[in-house]
Formats: structure tokens, sequence, C-alpha cells
């Protein structure tokens, strides 16, 4: 296609926005398709206008009120600033999508970076009524489509994981597993470490081990690895998706082969306990027979 003349009205292709942006082609996708960038149409593909797109980024980076400089950068700024210790749910109690929602901002209200939980609450489960975040693999980004800094305390991370999996909305139609519920308050953070988190997992490796880790602090240490390798560029190839085989470590299938005793013991009539303790206390040595 032919380049207009000027800058400004050069119209880039998806695979330059994407790198306009420092995001990947996948989540700049899905941007486009929630109406969140500004975009038009030229023989049934996606085009963006440059300066559109530079109009679009300083109005979404910080409201009238706040310095842009004391906004962190969201292309530099650690993923650790945004995930402390407390930020991590390794075994979610939720079974529903509305309840991972709620048990994940619920976490980050009691350590005091949501200000108002109903509102963000709702906030996401509008988002995902419009589409859902969850990702092939068994991951979602969770966050919300306004940013009302005045309701977010301090920009977070909150990371939940599911043993069983639920079911939500996933493209391949499989259980979700891991939620990053984001609380990032600018745009300016939001797109960056969303493009960053998409592309730290989406090797299915680094999924396998997150889900089989025991630690919280081995997930945090791991996801903060993938995050540097990521920001420092080096990013390794990613084989081919294979069915998920987790190494479970020692304590993990000691707590299972333990869960699964309590549950066979929970299952078993309480006659039937109780005839194969009576058969254990009838029967006698050949030695007590003897003196019978």
């Amino acid at each position: 296609m032919p380049k207009n003349r000027g800058t400004d009205a050069q119209l880039l292709t998806m695979h330059e926005l994407a790198a306009y942006l420092h995001l990947d082609e996948q989540t700049v996708s899905r941007l486009v398709t929630a109406g969140k960038i500004p975009a038009l149409q030229v023989e049934r593909q996606w085009r963006f206008k440059r300066s559109a797109i530079d109009a679009w980024i300083e109005e979404q980076l910080v409201g009238d009120d706040e310095n842009f400089a004391d906004v962190p950068d969201g292309l530099k700024l650690p993923l650790e600033d945004l995930l402390p210790d407390q930020a991590l749910i390794t075994n979610l109690r939720a079974r529903t999508p509305v309840g991972v929602i709620e048990e994940l901002a619920a976490r980050a209200y009691t350590n005091g970076w949501l200000v108002d939980k109903p509102w963000f609450v709702g906030a996401v489960v509008e988002r995902e009524s419009l589409a859902s975040t969850a990702m092939e693999g068994g991951v979602a980004f969770l966050h919300t489509r306004a940013k009302d800094k005045g309701k977010i305390g301090r920009p977070f991370v909150v990371v939940g994981r599911s043993w069983e999996g639920i079911q939500f909305g996933a493209p391949d139609g499989n259980p979700t597993y891991l939620f990053f519920l984001l609380g990032l308050k600018y745009d300016r953070l939001h797109l960056p470490i969303l493009g960053r988190l998409a592309r730290a997992l989406r090797n299915p490796a680094t999924i396998a081990k997150l889900r089989a880790l025991s630690s919280p602090d081995q997930v945090r240490a791991l996801l903060l690895k993938e995050d540097a390798a990521v920001r420092s560029g080096q990013l390794p190839e990613v084989p081919p998706a294979a069915p998920f085989k987790p190494k479970l470590d020692r304590q993990l299938r000691l707590r299972a082969i333990r869960r699964l005793q309590t549950l066979k013991k929970a299952e078993t009539p309480p006659a039937v306990r109780a005839g194969a303790t009576g058969d254990k206390a009838g029967k006698s040595s050949p030695a007590s027979r003897k003196k019978k």
C-alpha cells in the first residue's frame, strides 16, 4: 500500500502499530476489537492513523490534575513494584468467574490498594461481559475499560491460581487456571504491563511451572524472572503446545495423597468400616486357637 504524504496522514498496519506501542499483535488486536484504539478499515483490513494514535495515547496517559512525570513508565517499571508478596493467592476458593473477580479484588482492597471495591468489581465484570480476557493455555488478564485513578489507591497486580480450573470463556474452550487482576490506574502502565505479561506467559512450559509450584514465593520469583527476560528482550523460542503434565514437588504429592485418603475414608459407609474393624478384632492367632 503506498504511503500517504505527511506523518499525520500515514496509516499504520496492525504489525506496525504493535511495534509502535511496544505490544504484541494479539494484545493490540484485542484492544482494537474492544474499541479502545481508534481505527479504520481499508479493504476490510484495520488501519491506524498515526496522529490519531498519538492523540489517543496522550489522552489516556494521565488526567488533568496529575503531573505526567509522576507516573512511572510501564516499559521500565519492574513487576516486583506491582506484585508484592501479599498479591498472590495460590489456591483460589472461588468456583465461578464472578467469584474469582470478587476474591482477587478483595485481596487488593484488604491491602489498601483498592479504594472502591464495588465499582472495581462491577467494572471488571462489565469488561468481561463484552469479551472474555481468558487466553488459550489457561491464563486470563482481568481489567477494567475505564481508568478511574480516584478509586484505585495504587497500581497493583493480583495473581490467583485455581487448582481445578474454571470455565472462563477461553477461545479453546478449556478451563482457566491463572488469573491476573490488573488495577494499574493509568494506561501508561496498563498497556505496557499487559503486553509484558502476555509475552512472559506465552510459553506453555512457564504456565505449567506456575500451576505446579507449591510456594507463593516460588510463583512470584518465576513471574519476576520471566518478566525480567521480556524487558531485556530475551525471549526464547516457544515450543509447540503439549498436554499439561505438572511435575509436582514432594510437598504437593504428600498433600494430594492425604487428600485422596481423606476423601476415600469419607466415602466409605460407617457400617463397612465397623465391619472391617470387627473382622480384624474377631480373628485369632493359631496359638490362641490351640489354647481353646
